[in-house]
């Protein structure tokens, strides 16, 4: 089997449907569709109840488990240990491949024998716009990470072998490929539109001070002796902007991440 499609959810049964069915429409068929469920208590397992004899009508491979976790990370990493494919794709609740043949059109191109990590481009929405986010838009402000993870695939046995860490709460993921990259994995950029998501309230870009203090643990700057310096810098530049962020007006909000932004139009996407 090519590749493992997880989801992971937690009381998101109106998000998981879009999911569901991005993943259900999905021309390829050399993958099976694994959800990981938090032992949600709305009508998730109903739903996801439903989604079983249509997955079996298209011959897709489709389970779920539903039980108790740590949070998200921790349900990711049960999601890999479970993962049958090749190759492992993180799709959120909420989240959507970009059009029905992106995972044919992707697994489609030349892939390097030796890659550990295959990344392509991301659709964002926002309230106020939409755009496709390339490499070089992320790679301004994240060389380690120049994607989102649902635009990514990750070899199963490389996710098994490094997990996230549950420590983080924010950047578990970014964490993930730093290590990666460490280790000398081949990431292979692929110039496909593979994911679409809501780019607007993630915790990444709600709670940007939490974000930078991660950062200097994944960079491994809390062990260097100028660590004070660095924590002082955070706190006095991302502080007083966490606060500011989350409680300034719409429209700052919006010419603020049009300026961090460059890809992002005036089109209001529309499902």
């Amino acid at each position: 089997m090519k590749l493992t499609v997880i989801t992971v959810c937690f009381n998101a049964a109106d998000d998981l449907k879009k999911t569901l069915d991005s993943v259900l429409t999905q021309t390829y068929t050399d993958f099976e569709y694994l959800v990981v469920d938090g032992d949600s208590k709305d009508n998730t397992i109903t739903l996801l109840e439903s989604y079983k004899p249509l997955f079996a009508k298209g011959n897709k491979v489709f389970r779920y488990v539903s039980e108790p976790d740590q949070g998200t990370y921790d349900a990711m990493n049960k999601g890999a240990k479970l993962a049958k494919g090749e190759w492992i794709n993180y799709m959120n609740a909420g989240d959507s491949f970009y059009a029905n043949s992106t995972l044919y059109d992707f697994f489609s191109t030349l892939l390097k024998k030796n890659a550990g990590v295959l990344y392509g481009d991301t659709f964002q929405i926002f309230d106020f716009g939409s755009g496709i986010a390339k490499e070089e838009d992320y790679k301004k402000d994240n060389s380690i990470m120049p994607f989102c993870h649902q635009s990514c695939f990750v070899k199963t046995k490389l996710m098994k072998q490094f997990l996230f860490d549950t420590s983080y709460r924010i950047i578990a993921d970014h964490d993930l490929f730093y290590r990666l990259r460490k280790a000398n994995v081949v990431f292979q950029y692929i110039p496909i539109i593979v994911a679409k998501y809501n780019g607007q309230y993630g915790l990444s870009a709600t709670h940007p001070l939490t974000l930078r203090l991660e950062g200097l643990r994944v960079h491994h700057i809390t062990k260097k002796w100028y660590y004070p310096l660095a924590l002082t810098w955070t706190y006095l530049r991302y502080g007083w902007i966490q606060t500011f962020k989350n409680h300034m007006p719409n429209w700052m909000t919006e010419a603020w991440m049009k300026r961090k932004r460059k890809f992002i139009n005036n089109r209001v996407y529309i499902e």
